[in-house]
């Protein structure tokens, strides 16, 4: 190992596991790796920290990595899946700690590789892969058990396009997307939404939940980051007490304080480490901010005979990692997510169950209007997509 030598000036190259020299060397640093991130979380059963040369070598993807002095001292292993890049495997020898040599092999991924969605898990209790893949604008997605009290989280990455990816259509997502029970407005009513309440509201899309605050008495500022959904806004509530700020939440021009501030399936969109700081600026001490999902039919149920027949079709398109829990349910990972900063105390979490029917062109519309199909290029769309095994490894 040369002394000059800081992380910052060793070259990223390719890495061939078929070399035995390589492969050898990459064994090593994976062990050494995943042995801190086992006493960082408390945890030996980290399947790559029990891995054989021949368990490396046998491995789909592709490994990029770093040498200092001629030996492997750092790697980064990805899988392609269709649109979706992961990120299996990141490992640098504990020699090479703080030099920035992890996050320059992320950020050669996230570069290199040209899929609009990249992915990544980690010892939840790994406080410096989290805060990394955090600052690089992954965003957490789930959590799930893998030993006694010790859960890996996973994290998502998407390009900017998914968030505008509504605004190309504005006239089917105000069709094809369900609205909200009254209970949850009634539970709003109970903590801030009011007559003459000044209600903030993240993400309004085209107003299914800005007609409901508005029918309650509330005046709305609606931050909206589409020019069309903006415009939609607009004049289906030009002579109501809605205004109308097209910006992305993180940096719109917004003047408090609200009595209440709401997200109707939009709050993910939002980089949070931002977001809630803007919040505590705009929201006084124990006012509410209230987020919430649509779930639109009985995810990982695998007696509901729907699930099986939505599985199937959409397999190819989307990449769904069936062991974490869906978004809106995993209740443990929407806490840790919205506390992340501090300024907000997570009170409840609450579930409201109502029935919604769909023929076939309700619900053809309605995956239309998510951004992960509504971005698929049109030779997906019409069923000629490849797909490839998802990813499924451990970080």
């Amino acid at each position: 190992m040369t002394s000059a030598s800081t992380g910052r000036d060793l070259p990223i190259v390719a890495l061939d596991v078929h070399d035995p020299r390589a492969a050898a060397e990459l064994l090593d640093v994976q062990h050494a790796a995943y042995r801190v991130e086992a006493e960082l979380i408390g945890f030996d059963g980290i399947p790559p920290l029990h891995e054989t040369l021949e368990d490396l070598v046998a491995e789909p993807g592709t490994w990029s990595g770093v040498r200092d002095d001629g030996r492997v001292v750092a790697g980064v292993l990805v899988v392609r899946s269709g649109r979706t890049c992961s990120i299996d495997k990141l490992v640098v020898a504990p020699s090479h700690h703080r030099r920035g040599i992890g996050r320059r092999l992320v950020e050669h991924v996230l570069a290199k590789e040209d899929a609009e969605i990249f992915v990544v898990s980690t010892g939840t209790d790994n406080g410096p892969a989290r805060r990394l893949y955090e600052s690089l604008g992954f965003k957490i997605v789930g959590m799930r058990e893998i030993g006694p009290g010790v859960t890996v989280t996973r994290y998502d990455r998407w390009h900017p396009r998914f968030a505008m990816s509504f605004d190309g259509d504005v006239a089917n997502y105000e069709s094809a997307r369900p609205g909200y029970p009254a209970a949850l407005f009634d539970r709003l009513g109970e903590i801030g939404l009011q007559p003459g309440a000044r209600v903030l509201e993240i993400g309004p899309g085209p107003g299914t939940v800005t007609a409901d605050l508005l029918d309650r008495g509330a005046s709305v500022v609606a931050v909206e980051p589409g020019a069309a959904m903006a415009a939609r806004l607009r004049a289906r509530f030009a002579d109501r007490p809605c205004a109308v700020v097209e910006s992305r939440f993180e940096i719109a021009h917004v003047d408090g304080p609200f009595d209440l501030a709401v997200a109707g399936t939009a709050l993910h969109w939002v980089d949070l480490s931002v977001g809630l700081r803007r919040l505590a600026e705009l929201l006084p001490a124990g006012t509410w901010l209230a987020a919430w999902w649509n779930v639109h039919w009985p995810l990982h149920d695998d007696d509901d005979p729907n699930e099986v027949v939505i599985r199937e079709v959409t397999a190819p398109f989307v990449d769904v990692d069936h062991r974490f829990a869906p978004y809106a349910r995993d209740v443990p990972a929407r806490h840790e997510d919205l506390g992340r900063t501090g300024q907000f105390e997570v009170v409840e979490h609450l579930r409201f169950t109502w029935p919604w029917q769909h023929d076939a062109a309700s619900l053809r519309a309605l995956f239309a209007s998510f951004s992960d199909y509504s971005t698929l290029p049109e030779r997906a769309k019409n069923g000629q997509w490849e797909s490839l095994k998802p990813p499924s490894q451990y970080t």
